[in-house]
């Protein structure tokens, strides 16, 4: 699946707002994982950009 530019702004603001952390344990089990789905789409985002960064630099080198 082709995701539109995935910015640097966009990430730091998703990771600001849905942090890599602990789970608080005073928590419901249900609102723990629901937490970790959240986060688990900033991680998956955090590839996708690296992949298309590297992308990005492989068509450059191809290109010269």
């Amino acid at each position: 699946m082709n995701l539109p530019v995935i910015t640097d702004e966009l990430i730091n603001s998703l990771d600001s707002v849905f942090p890599d952390r602990h789970p608080d344990l005073s928590l419901s089990d249900r609102e723990v994982w629901y937490r970790a789905g959240e986060r688990s789409v900033v991680n998956y985002l955090i590839e996708q950009q690296s992949r298309q960064k590297e992308t990005m630099l492989s068509n450059r080198v191809l290109e010269n």
